[in-house]
């Protein structure tokens, strides 16, 4: 089986085109032509097979089929007119007008391919097929610029002592070297992409009601704004009557810099809400710290940018004073009447606006009145 690290790399469509970079080597170093077809027509299937059975997909070895057509085209072109065809490079080109050719019948049916080979396929696997057809098209359209430069040398009558020269660049070094830059260039693009890829977090897609319908990555979706629902946990942290605020970063697409509870975190998809919950608040005030927690309220908010399904929970601490203090708590614990004077200000934001009345009478109030019976 080919490794994890090896793997990723199958997407890039320069692999199948190395048949035809042989080709055109064994051309340029003399090797009688049919021999040079049938050599890398060879390559061509040779490569396909253990490709495909280590991969276990017909889907990115379709390269090598285009290779191995627009070989065998150029096998037969040169049967048949070999005796009167004289000019050198011609079946080079031959050939590499074909690769276009397929290359293009190759975009037309990506639909097919992607309905035939990646239905079942996982979401990296898919993601590499779009980044492979990117490529195809860039070599496409590569090669397609190639001929015209091939059509305009043509025109351009040159001395036998630089002849054999230009046509080493034009009809050699040239296509090698824009498909080999192309691999390179896939390489790069394919390790940033699995490696964003592997470190995103993937989030629920949950209707009204909380129900999971589908998953998708976080950084898409915020892209898409609100047109996916996704659960959200927040999380009050109380002390006595107070609530903990502080502003929200200023880059948010929510209230940005307004006041609001520093806990608050998509739930990732899979993962159990309560835990969920649990672990935002000891990600901000450390594991050490002893707190009481419970569910308040569950709601839908839906402004221009996001659209979301809100869990709040309340965290109940004994002690404000053993909140840690970090860059991440720079705020402090608001009384109910220093937030009901704030209101007027408009210091709060969207979901703490809508909460506080209901996070006030069932949560704030009934933990004044405890406290003032256990003074008593």
């Amino acid at each position: 089986m080919l490794s994890k690290g090896i793997r990723k790399y199958v997407s890039n469509p320069v692999i199948g085109l190395l048949p035809f970079i042989l080709y055109i080597i064994l051309h340029i170093a003399g090797v009688q032509e049919e021999i040079a077809l049938i050599i890398a027509l060879a390559a061509a299937i040779a490569g396909e097979f253990p490709f495909r059975i280590h991969y276990k997909s017909r889907g990115f070895s379709v390269t090598f089929y285009i290779s191995a057509i627009a070989l065998i085209v150029t096998l037969c072109a040169w049967l048949f007119t070999h005796k009167y065809i004289w000019k050198p490079n011609t079946y080079v080109v031959i050939c590499e007008v074909m690769i276009i050719a397929l290359f293009m019948l190759l975009r037309v049916s990506k639909t097919y391919i992607a309905a035939r080979f990646f239905r079942q396929k996982n979401l990296i696997q898919k993601a590499l097929m779009n980044e492979f057809y990117d490529s195809a098209v860039l070599i496409q359209y590569c090669l397609t610029l190639h001929i015209f430069v091939i059509l305009l040398y043509r025109q351009f009558t040159f001395s036998d002592a630089f002849l054999y020269s230009f046509d080493i660049v034009i009809f050699a070094v040239l296509p090698i070297l824009i498909i080999l830059s192309i691999g390179v260039y896939q390489i790069i693009k394919i390790s940033n992409l699995v490696s964003k890829l592997r470190k995103e977090e993937w989030i629920p897609i949950v209707t009204e009601k909380g129900e999971v319908t589908g998953k998708i990555a976080k950084s898409v979706s915020l892209n898409m704004k609100n047109k996916f629902m996704h659960p959200i946990v927040r999380v009050a942290l109380i002390s006595g009557a107070k609530v903990y605020l502080q502003p929200r970063p200023v880059n948010d697409i929510l209230s940005a810099g307004k006041l609001d509870y520093p806990f608050e975190k998509y739930m990732l998809f899979n993962h159990e809400i309560n835990l969920a919950a649990r672990n935002s608040i000891r990600k901000m005030i450390g594991d050490d710290a002893d707190f009481s927690m419970k569910f308040v309220l569950k709601y839908v908010f839906e402004n221009d940018n996001t659209k979301r399904l809100n869990f709040l929970f309340a965290a109940s601490i004994n002690n404000e004073d053993s909140i840690r203090r970090t860059e991440k708590m720079n705020g402090k614990f608001w009384t109910i009447k220093q937030i009901e004077e704030g209101f007027a200000d408009e210091l709060f934001s969207e979901c703490f606006e809508l909460e506080f009345e209901y996070l006030k009478n069932m949560v704030l109030l009934p933990t004044e009145i405890e406290s003032i019976s256990k003074a008593n």
